[in-house]
């Protein structure tokens, strides 16, 4: 059977029928697998597919054949197979160029590839047909990561409410502010050995305009993704495989628990976002209004190189709202964390470590004057909001670099720094004590929030788990690193899809 199929392979090697339209579809066809092999979170709606797959095959497609077609009209009939020999490869590596970071030229670099396909082409021009067979080979390798986030099972059962908090009738409807800086950690993160940051000043601030802060709050999971789909949901996924996969966005900005919840009592919802980071995939949104129109956003980026004055699209959208029954989802990713991929050498993580911490802290600063210019236009506008200031997930300051975490680390501080996170609410009524005494991590804040609003304080009884939980690659699996008591342990937690 396999000298079956290399002798088959080498006929059509060596075959003079010329095949345009099969070229185009090999680099098409690579390029779309190769896509979403890297990507399938971020382009699994069907406006992105059917985009993806008219620029990556069908312009392959059409290029090669009609230039194919063409060349004869200009007496070029004997440069066909160059033709394809030299442009099967510049249309490649143009693509491939889109997709990833180079440290050279891009043009100058397809311009190499050029000349050097036309100068073996004048030799070797009939061997195109190799470019066919390898590029349908090599794509083999992209299906795997597909064929798993396609057919990860997924389920909305962890989603369900142990009681009837989505059907609860409030007793009071204020404006309600969700402003989530990306990345800030909480109070006693800022004051240890890792960050030894004073931030007193931003603290006075808060206590001095009526806000509660909670000194010690984490999240339960360790990116924006995890930690939002569990705080919208008001339940934890531990990981879900589908969660951090494919489901996460359309959970964020779909129909959600807490969005479920508002809405049944009459309240106007809106995502004001400084960028589509949570809307690249399109997903069906769940608010009433948003501030981003996916005609806006880009097909082949993934939207941080786009940003929308988080400040100023408030104001104009309080503008159109009333005194009451609205709420308001404002995203900004500052300070943010620490970068993503490393950028030294091993030997030089301690370097790595203090640059990082020094853009990290710098970040804090620029956060606190932002949300003190829209803090205090909030509450000079709508003096009887409730703020909820409450960033996603910690900095990561004590890393090289923020997937670095993905690494069993025994560093307490470290820990601390991944969960730790800003929660400062003005609840503008002293009553909320009764209900808030037992908040301590982001999966319990709404259910916390919709207790206080509907005076009812058996939907406390449902608390969730503050347990704040890690997926490593090493070694492989979920983890519990911060118990419910706010212990550091390490313990696997099994029967969960990793």
């Amino acid at each position: 059977m396999i000298e079956k199929l290399r002798q088959r392979i080498l006929d059509f090697i060596n075959s003079d029928k010329d095949t345009p339209v099969l070229a185009g579809l090999a680099v098409g066809f690579y390029l779309m697998l190769f896509y979403y092999s890297g990507n399938f979170a971020l382009a699994n709606s069907l406006i992105q597919f059917l985009f993806f797959t008219a620029y990556y095959v069908l312009v392959p497609v059409v290029v090669l054949y009609a230039g194919y077609k063409i060349l004869p009209l200009f007496k070029m009939e004997g440069y066909r197979k160059n033709y394809l020999f030299v442009v099967m490869p510049v249309l490649f590596f143009y693509y491939i160029f889109e997709l990833i970071a180079l440290p050279f030229t891009e043009k100058g670099t397809l311009v190499a590839i050029m000349l050097v396909s036309w100068f073996v082409s004048k030799k070797y021009r009939k061997y195109y047909k190799l470019f066919i067979v390898l590029l349908f080979f090599l794509s083999v390798f992209n299906l795997p990561p597909i064929l798993e986030a396609a057919f990860t099972k997924r389920s909305t059962q962890w989603q369900k409410q142990p009681d009837n908090i989505e059907q609860v009738t409030f007793k009071k409807k204020p404006n309600i502010y969700y402003i989530q800086p990306d990345g800030y950690t909480n109070p006693v993160n800022l004051k240890d050995s890792i960050h030894n940051f004073d931030n007193s000043n931003f603290w006075g601030y808060l206590n001095n305009n009526g806000f509660t802060v909670y000194p010690e709050q984490r999240s339960n999971y360790y990116s924006t993704l995890l930690s939002n789909s569990a705080t919208f949901s008001m339940k934890h996924h531990y990981c879900a495989g589908d969660i951090e996969e494919y489901s996460a966005r359309d959970i964020i900005v779909g129909e959600n628990a807490v969005l479920r919840t508002l809405k049944h009592n009459d309240y106007k919802t809106h995502f004001i976002t400084e960028k589509p980071y949570l809307l690249i995939n399109r997903p069906d949104l769940g608010y009433d209004f948003c501030n981003v129109a996916y005609s806006d956003i880009p097909f082949l980026k993934d939207g941080w190189s786009q940003n929308y004055d988080v400040i100023e699209d408030l104001k104009k959208q309080m503008q159109n709202t009333s005194q009451g029954g609205n709420f308001f989802f404002l995203e900004k990713f500052t300070p943010g964390h620490i970068s993503v991929y490393k950028k030294l050498l091993d030997n030089e993580f301690e370097k790595e470590i203090d640059t990082e911490r020094a853009a990290y802290l710098n970040g804090i600063k620029d956060a606190n004057v932002w949300l003190e210019e829209l803090i205090g236009y909030i509450t000079k506008n709508d003096p009887n909001g409730i703020i909820i200031t409450g960033a996603d997930h910690g900095g990561f300051a004590g890393f090289a670099y923020s997937l670095q975490s993905q690494y069993k680390t025994n560093n307490k501080l470290k820990k601390n720094s991944m969960f730790g996170t800003l929660l400062a609410i003005k609840w503008n009524d002293d009553n909320a004590k009764l209900f808030d005494k037992d908040l301590k991590t982001n999966v319990n804040l709404f259910r916390v929030v919709f207790s206080y609003l509907s005076q009812d304080k058996a939907l406390l009884n449902n608390l969730q788990e503050d347990v704040s939980y890690v997926h490593l690659k090493e070694p492989q699996g979920i983890y519990i690193y911060i118990d419910a008591e706010g212990k550091h342990v390490f313990e696997k937690i099994e029967n969960v899809q990793d």
